[in-house]
């Protein structure tokens, strides 16, 4: 083996992905499995002269055992206290995020009224109002409610808040006494913090808003000052990642600190070695997430190579960043980004380097457009080459791929680079020299870079057709023969040189895929129960027509995305059921978002600003007393009648009736017509006696803790729920004909 650090590094990194998928009890098993087929390897003659095998198997041997063991020293222990209520006392480790009207901290609390023997650990703490007193590295002791946070095994929110050390949830009780301490020491991390702080708000002072909080998202991963819709746009066109600080960051901020540096005259060496100080201090000002130390150590030992008289592996880098990654929370394997980091790099290493070769040999004949060519062909070799190696990632755990990936990165990656330069250094000057001349023309030209990509942005999230949703069965068939593709071009030619060839096969297969799913789809009429937690959100589409019945919580998050993945050309209904405030406030978001052509509303809604503008906007709104109506797409009727202080609502298509009916609706003031339904749609934990409607099959749109506790989980009626593992999709192709899944 000429790099053995490579296959223990990528047999480390994928062993230790599938054990988050699969959860400490599969790993349990893999880890037996490993450890005899280590052995076998190892004392088979064959075999141990190959030398790869008994390796391969002991780096995943190594990885399962040391998953199982900080599952069960450091992420079984903590989660022991979900539901419960303590005293707690704790650290605050990072800055506070304000995300959906309320306040977030990351606290390592250290000590907890009636435990003794007491392990420390991190949670996630949220408030509605903001903790005075309370920054970096501040003490602070309240009571607080543990929970857990959504989802179980695999690539869920309690995985990825793991692998950053947080394995608890915990909301404070603001009407007891919370008490604030002044940090008792400043760790160099504090200065830190400090500083990305300062930087932040050192942004925003020299620039609008809008522009203020892309640049503070590209530059410094800070997404708090980015809209929902402009994060999802970014999805969409597949450019998210460069709202995430990576190699990108760390290459650019690297490169601009040398070229300052030897602008000046300073020694190649000195040079590096202040750039290495530079990168590293970049890294703790954006908090050491696993997508920044995986670039950022690879970047270090770049920078090293001049310094020691050595030539710098990419490979080799690029494993031992992992496993210094991986080796003290096994757990970081679930962070999607540090996956998408990772592959998109191997994919750079791997392929960009010929790809653009091969591009610059086609295209690049003619001498004055040189320049030019090279420069494209270098962006789309990058791009086609890290979306390559990151697809099986992006459809296994975002369920959509991005079609127009190779044009938005095509005119965003340039000026996110330019912005990425011009900002760090107008954020500087500007903390310097506050709103100095010198600060003026790195601001203005970070203002309209940040202005062109917002634009630009929106514009490509427009598409028709923009996204593809992996959900269907087609796509992961196209993934396999794309994977199958490319590993026989690679045999067939003993390298890359049929590669071009097989993408072009590979693009061939995929647009036959999606016009013979859309000539397969035609007329059909989906009804998809989302997972909202406990609340209630069904979407009914068709054609590229959607309706929302039911808004489901304050976060409009999870309805957003799935209508993004359905290809929405028109929004034609948005219905809410319930007064709460948050369901208003997650319809204006839904409404500001895709336009709704009618919103149907309770004449007591409450009266949100947003909502309000909503409703004005669109062409038409109705706001009923008692009942209402309305048909849709000539063969849906869906009727809607208040219950008490929440509406019910039945939609009949295609010869079926589903009721839906949240948890506050009043179930003895149904119309006597609608007890009988094919499908109930419903969070309601309790059941109601003689009045509940007798359906076919039931729906519990519910997390899995409500559902354990709830009276359905012990009746022995037909049923089916959400449950943090995926909406429910009935697909109906006509007269009472339909088929019922999971999309997860």
């Amino acid at each position: 083996m000429k790099r053995p650090l490579v296959l223990v590094g990528f047999c480390y990194l994928l062993t230790l992905a599938a054990a988050a998928f699969f959860g400490p009890h599969g790993s349990l098993f893999a880890f037996g499995f490993c450890l005899a087929g280590f052995a076998v390897t190892l004392f088979w003659k064959r075999t141990r002269r190959a030398v790869v095998f008994p390796v391969a198997l002991a780096a995943a041997a190594t990885a399962l055992g040391a998953f199982c063991l900080y599952s069960r020293v450091a992420v079984e222990p903590p989660r022991t206290l979900d539901g419960l209520n303590k005293t707690a006392e704790g650290t605050i480790c990072e800055l506070p995020v304000r995300r959906y009207g309320r306040w977030y901290y990351v606290v390592r609390v250290d000590s907890m009224d009636g435990e003794d023997s007491f392990r420390p650990f991190k949670i996630r703490l949220s408030t509605q109002n903001a903790i005075s007193g309370a920054g970096p590295y501040s003490r602070i002791r309240g009571k607080i409610h543990l929970f857990l946070p959504t989802g179980g095994d695999g690539y869920s929110s309690r995985s990825y808040y793991a692998s950053k050390g947080v394995m608890m949830f915990a909301y404070l009780y603001e009407h007891q006494k919370t008490e604030v301490f002044p940090p008792p020491s400043k760790p160099p991390y504090y200065y830190a913090l400090r500083f990305r702080q300062k930087l932040l708000e050192s942004i925003r002072d020299m620039l609008p808003p809008d522009e203020a909080g892309l640049v503070g998202g590209i530059l410094l991963g800070d997404k708090t000052g980015l809209s929902e819709e402009l994060i999802s746009d970014f999805r969409i066109d597949g450019i998210s990642h460069l709202l995430s600080v990576s190699g990108l960051h760390m290459a650019t901020i690297a490169q601009l600190m040398i070229f300052l540096l030897l602008f000046f005259r300073v020694p190649k060496k000195p040079a590096s070695a202040v750039a290495a100080c530079g990168v590293f201090g970049f890294m703790a000002v954006t908090c050491f997430v696993p997508s920044v130390t995986r670039s950022g150590i690879m970047c270090l030992l770049f920078l090293a190579a001049p310094i020691l008289s050595r030539r710098a592996d990419p490979l080799n880098s690029l494993c031992a960043a992992v496993l210094a990654i991986c080796l003290p929370n096994p757990y970081a394997a679930a962070d999607v980004g540090l996956l998408l980091s990772f592959f998109a790099t191997l994919g750079l290493i791997l392929c960009a380097g010929p790809l653009a070769g091969r591009l610059n040999a086609v295209f690049d004949r003619i001498p004055v457009l040189s320049p030019l060519i090279q420069a494209v062909s270098g962006i789309l070799s990058t791009s086609a080459a890290a979306a390559l190696f990151t697809l099986p990632v992006i459809l296994l755990n975002f369920g959509s791929v991005s079609l127009v990936a190779p044009l938005s990165n095509l005119l965003e990656l340039v000026p996110s680079t330019l912005l990425m330069g011009s900002g760090a250094i107008a954020a500087l000057l500007n903390l310097l020299f506050p709103k100095s001349f010198l600060v003026m023309p790195f601001a203005l030209a970070a203002g309209l870079l940040a202005k062109y990509m917002r634009i630009c942005a929106v514009w490509l999230a427009g598409f028709p057709a923009a996204s593809l949703n992996a959900s269907r069965g087609f796509v992961v068939l196209w993934l396999a023969g794309t994977i199958f593709l490319f590993a026989a071009a690679f045999a067939l030619a003993k390298g890359f040189r049929l590669f071009p060839h097989a993408a072009c096969f590979s693009v061939i297969l995929l647009l036959v895929g999606v016009l013979s799913f859309q000539i397969s789809q035609r007329g059909i009429t989906r009804v998809a129960v989302l997972d909202v937690g406990s609340d209630v959100s069904v979407v009914l589409t068709r054609g590229g027509h959607a309706a929302v019945v039911g808004c489901g919580s304050y976060n409009s998050g999870k309805v957003v995305s799935y209508l993004e993945s359905e290809n929405i050309s028109r929004f034609d209904l948005l219905e809410l059921l319930t007064r709460e405030r948050d369901e208003v406030s997650c319809a204006a978001g839904l409404a500001e978002r895709f336009h709704p052509v009618r919103i149907v509303a309770g004449q007591d809604s409450p009266a949100d600003g947003f909502f309000q503008k909503a409703l004005s906007d669109s062409s038409y709104s109705t706001l009923y007393q008692d009942h209402v109506s309305v048909s849709l797409w000539s063969d849906v009727q869906i009727d809607t009648a208040l219950c008490g202080k929440a509406s019910a609502a039945r939609i009949c298509l295609c010869g079926v009736s589903v009721l839906v009916c949240p948890e506050e609706a009043d179930l003895s003031q149904l119309p006597q017509e609608w007890i009988n339904p094919d499908f109930w749609v419903t969070d309601r934990i309790e059941g109601t006696g003689e009045k509940e409607p007798q359906a076919a099959c039931t729906v519990f749109s519910m997390d899995q803790k409500a559902l354990q506790k709830s009276a359905w989980e012990r009746t022995k009626r037909l049923s089916t729920r959400t449950g943090g593992y995926g909406n429910i999709v009935l697909e109906l192709r006509g007269e009472r004909t339909l088929s019922i899944r999971r999309e997860s």
